[in-house]
């Protein structure tokens, strides 16, 4: 994968420091989203028993059969960002890393070289280069990578507290009536009115339990058998709602993007421009100023620190302020 590497400035030492050393992470992707399943399995068990709980607290005849049922139900509420993004493990960029490496922290050139012939710079008695580094080594780099992040949110939850309402037992008599038996004889209307009599004249009427039993010349008929309804819990009813429940907090693992600014270093055997430094200096001066004896600096391997040189081709590109006189104030020309 293609490095992209930073010129570097001008140096004197072997090394250059460009950025202080810590690493630093920024999250490039936004901040996932909440889990949409909502609470985890176990979270929401764990929140049914605390919503049963409060369930309790309305049942006031007990929990046997024969009485009201309380229940409840969850209701997943708010979801809210606790704490998070935060990285899982670590990373590097070759096992990471996406698009380019960058150097950053210090740089170590592998190999120093001026490029090109000495020039001169103003009015100065030294001549300049430009210095270049054949490969070298960066102590940190930045880069984007791609790794998984631990994000907390906090899942609320409320009840609702629902029952059923018990309905008891209850017990229906045989229901009959009297008549008139069919082989009498006699006045039928007036016996007739005395069967009818004891539909309502005898105890418990046509529900008594005796009243198989025929009178006079009446008999009486079984309509209906005596049996018992059984007892029942009607369909459940919203109590109360929005009972306090609680809130749990619930980790999710996400695949994000982010930047690193000061990773791992890397070897480069790419060419960097440093920049310019001073290739030929004269220490010695004598009464006229002008160039004493030449002394190579930074690198510089060619033949060109002499006075013909400096008086001649370093010219190149700078103008004489002063040609009349020896002092050689120069500019160069833009």
């Amino acid at each position: 994968m293609k490095r992209a590497l930073l010129a570097a400035t001008a140096i004197l030492s072997s090394s250059i420091i460009s950025t202080p050393s810590f690493a630093a992470v920024t999250l490039l992707s936004g901040v996932p989203a909440a889990d949409p399943a909502g609470l985890t399995t176990a979270n929401l068990a764990l929140a049914q028993a605390q919503c049963d709980t409060a369930a309790a607290a309305y049942d006031t005849d007990g929990s046997s059969p024969d009485s009201d049922v309380y229940s409840a139900e969850v209701v997943e509420g708010d979801v809210t960002l606790f704490s998070g993004p935060t990285e899982v493990g670590t990373h590097t960029f070759a096992v990471n890393g996406t698009g380019e490496q960058t150097g950053a922290g210090t740089f170590t050139p592998a190999h120093r070289e001026i490029e090109g012939d000495p020039y001169r710079n103003g009015g100065s008695v030294n001549m300049f280069g430009n210095q270049i580094a054949v490969g070298g080594h960066y102590s940190a780099s930045s880069y984007d990578f791609t790794n998984d992040f631990t994000t907390t949110y906090a899942h609320a939850y409320s009840c609702t507290i629902l029952v059923a309402t018990w309905n008891p037992p209850v017990h229906h008599d045989q229901v009959g009536t009297w008549s008139l038996k069919p082989d009498f004889h006699g006045n039928e209307e007036q016996m007739t009115q005395n069967c009818l009599a004891f539909n309502t004249s005898l105890p418990g009427g046509p529900n008594n339990a005796n009243s198989d039993t025929d009178q006079a010349n009446c008999t009486y008929t079984v309509t209906t058998a005596a049996f018992d309804e059984p007892g029942f819990h009607d369909p459940e009813q919203e109590v109360a709602s929005g009972v306090p429940g609680g809130s749990f907090n619930q980790d999710q693992t996400d695949s994000l993007s982010a930047h690193e600014s000061f990773g791992e270093g890397f070897d480069t055997s790419e060419t960097l421009n440093i920049g310019q430094v001073v290739v030929c200096i004269s220490p010695s001066k004598n009464g006229t100023k002008l160039p004493g004896a030449w002394t190579k600096q930074n690198g510089y391997t060619g033949s060109k620190c002499t006075t013909e040189w400096y008086n001649g081709g370093a010219t190149t590109g700078v103008t004489n302020l002063n040609t009349g006189s020896h002092n050689w104030v120069t500019v160069p020309i833009s």
